[in-house]
Parts: structure tokens; C-alpha cells; sequence
């Protein structure tokens, strides 16, 4: 049962928490909502997301979803 539920859990948290430490700006990204930005500043656990010319939001690092690479078109875990 452990090979089956929990380890492939915690090898998604692990990729995800790579993820996160990777981040830097300038990073196209998904956020959980769906919303598709570009990281335009790193402050700790908070993020702030260039969504559109002129408008910024700020975001919870848990938020970032996934990393964005256009290399191939297709979108990395």
C-alpha cells in the first residue's frame, strides 16, 4: 500500500519543492488558479507575478504551479 498511495505523493511534493527553489525571475509560470505570468520579483515565501503590461499581482510561493518552457512547447512538472 505504501508504494502505491503515499510514495508517489511524496515524490510529487519533492519535485514541487524543486521547483519552487528554482524559481527566479523572469520565469514564465502557471499559478494553481490557471492565471499564466512571468516572475517580476521573489520576496521569501511571496511572489510577484507580472500578468499583462502594467499589472502585478502578489502571490503565495505555494501558488506556482508549474515553470513554463517554450523550448519545446510544453510545459515541465
Amino acid at each position: 500500500m505504501y508504494f502505491m498511495i503515499l510514495r508517489p505523493q511524496q515524490k510529487q511534493r519533492k519535485q514541487q519543492q524543486q521547483m519552487l527553489s528554482t524559481l527566479d525571475v523572469g520565469d514564465d509560470v502557471i499559478l494553481e488558479s490557471g492565471i499564466y505570468g512571468t516572475v517580476s520579483d521573489l520576496d521569501g515565501a511571496t511572489v510577484f507575478i507580472m500578468i499583462a503590461d502594467g499589472v502585478e499581482i502578489k502571490v503565495a510561493k505555494s501558488n506556482v504551479a508549474r515553470l513554463i518552457s517554450y523550448d519545446d512547447d510544453s510545459e515541465l512538472s
